[in-house]
Parts: C-alpha cells; sequence; structure tokens
C-alpha cells in the first residue's frame, strides 16, 4: 500500500471511474460531496485543492480530496461550505496514520463533517452532531406516514392549510423543482447574503467570496445524470416566497441555501418550500433529502432520520490534535459556566439597541 499525491486539477477520467466505483461500495458516500464532480468544481476555483491517493499492486483503495492551507494544515474539499467531510475508500484503510499525513505534506487535518462511521475520524473526535434527512424511500405518501409515526402528525397539514392561506392572499402557488430562471437564483443569492447580514454580520456573508460564488454557480449549471444542481423556487401569484439551491447525486438531494421573503413569514413559506421538494425531488430518482447539520425546528420537524457526524482532528505530532481539544473543551465549560454567563450579558449589553 502506497500514498501519492496529484493536484486536483490533474484528476482525469480514469480516476474519476476508479472513484465512482469506490463510492458504489458504501451507501455512506450517497451525498453529492463524495462524487468527483463536487471536487473538480471547487478546484478551478481554488488552486490549494489536492487529491491524495491510495494504491495497492495498481489497484485504487482510496481517495482523499482536500486543501493544502498551508504546510501544517489541510482541511476537506470544499473547505467550510464542505457538509459532508473525509476520504473515499476501503474500510481498511487506516487515514489517520502519521505516514498519511506526511503523504498529504501536513501535520495536521481538522474536520467537523465525517460521518461517524469513519471509525480512525471517530476516535479522534471531540464532539459529535447529526445531519438530519427526508426518508423518501417508497415515495412521498410512504414518507408522510413515517413522519406521521415518529415526528409530527399534523405537520404536513398545517402546511396545507397555510399554503391555501397565502394562495387565497397572494395568488395561485407554482412551485418549480429545477428553475433555469436567472431572476430566480439572483434573489436567492441576495436574500441569503441579506441573511447572513442580519444574523451573523456582513462579514460572514460568504456570497462575497470570488471562490464561492464560482463554485456555486458551476453546481448550478452542472447537468449530469448523478450529480447536478439544483434551483428550487416557489411563486405566489407573481411574487417569489422563497427559493432553495442545492445539489444532487444519483439518489440524494442536500438541502442546502434555502431562503424565504420575510414579508410572508406567517405562511411559513420556507416550510411550503421543503414540502413541494418532498412531493416532487422523485422524479429525479432522489429517495432522500438530507438536510445538513444542525438543530434547526424545522429540520427536526420533517426529518425522518440523522447520520451521525464527528467533529475533530488527526494530526502528527499528536499533541496538536490533544491540544485542540482541549482547547475546544474548555471553552465549552466556559461558556456554561457562570462566568461564561456573565461574560455574554456584559458583551450583549454593549451592543447598540
Amino acid at each position: 500500500m502506497k500514498f501519492r499525491l496529484i493536484l486536483a486539477s490533474e484528476l482525469d477520467q480514469g480516476l474519476v471511474s476508479q472513484w465512482e466505483g469506490l463510492r458504489a461500495c458504501s451507501a455512506m458516500y450517497d451525498s453529492p460531496y463524495y462524487h468527483p464532480a463536487f471536487t473538480r468544481i471547487v478546484a478551478r476555483a481554488r488552486s490549494d485543492a489536492r487529491i491524495l491517493l491510495c494504491e495497492d499492486a495498481g489497484r485504487q483503495l482510496g481517495i482523499w480530496p482536500f486543501h493544502a492551507l498551508d504546510s501544517r494544515h489541510s482541511v476537506s474539499i470544499g473547505d467550510f461550505l464542505a457538509d459532508y467531510q473525509g476520504p473515499i475508500g476501503e474500510p481498511s484503510i487506516d487515514w489517520s496514520r502519521a505516514e498519511v499525513l506526511r503523504a498529504m505534506g501536513s501535520r495536521y487535518f481538522s474536520y467537523n463533517h465525517v460521518p461517524a462511521g469513519m471509525s480512525e475520524f471517530n476516535k479522534n473526535a471531540w464532539t459529535h452532531s447529526q445531519s438530519p434527512f427526508l426518508d423518501l424511500q417508497g415515495g412521498f405518501d410512504a414518507y408522510a406516514q413515517r413522519l406521521s409515526e415518529q415526528r409530527e402528525a399534523s405537520l404536513l397539514k398545517k402546511v396545507a392549510t397555510n399554503e391555501r392561506k397565502l394562495s387565497k392572499k397572494m395568488g395561485e402557488l407554482r412551485f418549480e423543482l429545477q428553475s433555469t430562471a436567472d431572476a430566480d437564483y439572483l434573489a436567492l443569492l441576495a436574500g441569503k447574503s441579506e441573511q447572513f447580514q442580519r444574523t451573523v454580520g456582513a462579514e460572514h456573508d460568504i456570497f462575497k467570496l470570488a471562490w464561492v460564488r464560482q463554485v456555486v454557480d458551476d453546481i448550478r449549471a452542472s447537468r449530469e445524470e448523478e450529480f447536478a444542481g439544483v434551483l428550487s423556487s416557489l411563486y405566489a401569484g407573481d411574487t417569489l416566497i422563497a427559493a432553495h439551491f442545492g445539489m444532487r447525486s444519483k439518489n440524494v438531494l442536500h438541502y442546502w441555501f434555502p431562503w424565504y421573503s420575510t414579508d410572508y413569514a406567517e405562511f411559513s413559506p420556507g416550510l411550503i418550500l421543503l414540502a413541494q421538494c418532498a412531493k416532487n425531488v422523485g422524479q429525479f430518482g432522489v429517495t432522500s433529502i438530507d438536510l445538513g447539520r444542525g438543530d434547526q425546528a424545522y429540520k427536526l420537524r420533517f426529518a425522518t432520520g440523522a447520520h451521525a457526524l464527528c467533529e475533530g482532528a488527526i494530526s502528527s505530532p499528536a499533541w496538536l490534535r490533544d491540544m485542540q481539544a482541549g482547547l475546544y473543551h474548555g471553552k465549552r465549560l466556559l461558556k456554561q459556566s457562570a462566568l461564561g454567563q456573565y461574560l455574554r450579558g456584559l458583551r450583549h449589553a454593549g451592543k447598540p439597541k
């Protein structure tokens, strides 16, 4: 077994075919983030994209796309855009070994969206989370039945009631699963930017970053059978009420950037949009909508399952990871302490009203 490092821009069709073969070995790799097209798109936008290959006797055992941020630190391909991270390969490979990091040209790999099923990353994790999903196997009616039994029996009825109320006030509802309208796309990006600026500050508006915008634009233009951008829109009359941009693989839609007009918040347009996606996405062959990591109320209300994720780091020497784990747990303890609550109170009190 040996490791070989290449530039992500060197990804050729032969390697793509081997990559696809490895993905097919486990449902863990069903997410579009693990499709080679995602790496190829990101590599066009960022020159620091690399791929580590694990080979044995001419056979490809594993593929790990990542960013070499500097000579010491690396992160998963897509950086903070990546809702699923880590290598694609046979379970016999221990990716956490110092030998692997040396082959990457790195001393420290940090992650926060690696499936817990990747045991070598799970054992180096300092916290865990989950990515809720809608199980659409058997179609929307089967999903609705599972939702009624597991979660909230009246949710979809409430959504239907809001659809009728919104239609009565604004005009007939029109949902398009795959919109090709530039106006819909630009309205979504503008709405998400406004949301970022309003909720977390202008400095955290990721769409101001040229590489992020290029990646999102290129995903939108993708129309491969097993990898494509998906732009969905919801109109009431002539008014765009809500929209979503995400990407899909063969059977998973990753619900990525949803937006709705807050002018119509009383009708819960975001919930209407998600319900419409769930009703219609089967036409693409999709059997799961992954909502991404987080415990937002709408995710928990619609989900019928969740994928376990882990956050941590692997490093050489090991104390780099241990030090970071200590800092993480220290910050968490401080946040939960009386002192932490006092400091947060002072910070909020100093903010302008």
